[in-house]
């Protein structure tokens, strides 16, 4: 009798965790789906304020023009986002998917790159900084919404960051046109 009660114990405890395992597995899919938007929110929320540091440095006409396109572009992809956002209940970007170290890290990054940009360079050092963390900042986005199209099933996201992703690659393309010129 022992023999069988474990044996069924077992069999109860396996299908319990498979039926547990099985009813979650779309629930993982959406959390990573809500992390991809967390990040791809979160860049977009920071390259729409690029223009705000040309305000406070000096760069030539075409970087001028090139910072109000990422800032126009990120703006397209803010809106987009809450519009996918208010048609799916399920989308969700409030909650960090990374790591704390990760975390950290990245914000260790972002107050380097302030700092040498604010005030570790200048003249042509200022440009070709800001364009190599745009060069970076780029080809994060289009990637970020190239890999959100392939794993988002939703045929409406699919093709608004297919677009998206369009758009980034051809910023990408044109901030290393301009680092070329520099």
């Amino acid at each position: 009798m022992t023999i069988f009660r474990t044996f069924m114990s077992v069999v109860i405890g396996l299908g319990v965790t498979l039926t547990t395992l099985s009813a979650d597995e779309p629930g993982v899919a959406q959390q990573n789906l809500n992390g991809g938007y967390y990040l791809l929110h979160k860049l977009y929320e920071n390259e729409s304020q690029l223009p705000l540091l040309l305000d406070l440095k000096t760069a030539p006409p075409a970087i001028k023009t090139f910072a109000d396109q990422v800032s126009r572009a990120a703006k397209e992809g803010l809106a987009t986002l809450d519009r996918l956002r208010a048609s799916d209940p399920h989308m969700n970007w409030d909650h960090d998917p990374l790591p704390k170290i990760e975390q950290d890290v990245r914000e260790a990054i972002k107050g380097e790159k302030q700092h040498q940009l604010l005030f570790g360079t200048k003249g042509p050092d200022f440009v070709r900084a800001l364009l190599i963390s745009q060069a970076e900042a780029t080809k994060y986005a289009a990637n970020l919404d190239k890999v959100l199209a392939e794993q988002d099933e939703n045929p409406d996201h699919q093709r608004d960051l297919q677009r998206m992703a369009a758009q980034w690659r051809a910023l990408d393309e044109e901030v290393f046109r301009l680092l070329a010129r520099q």
